[in-house]
């Protein structure tokens, strides 16, 4: 039997994912994450995170390190 369950089986909510986004962008970057991003953007960017297996944090901390 396979017990195993993927990391985003319970994602967070949109809207919690846009404060954790905006709160790393304001931290590393000094401004928040509609400074960067449009609404498209960041959905974009969510639908990513959906699909992905990393940890909501650990995602954005890459997406933002990288941006």
């Amino acid at each position: 039997m396979n017990t195993s369950t993927q990391p985003n089986s319970n994602p967070i909510t949109k809207s919690d994912f846009i404060d954790l986004l905006s709160g790393e962008f304001t931290g590393k970057k000094g401004f928040g994450v509609y400074a960067f991003l449009s609404f498209k953007d960041i959905e974009n960017l969510y639908d990513n995170f959906l699909g992905d297996n990393m940890s909501a944090r650990v995602f954005i901390k890459v997406y933002v390190r990288n941006f």
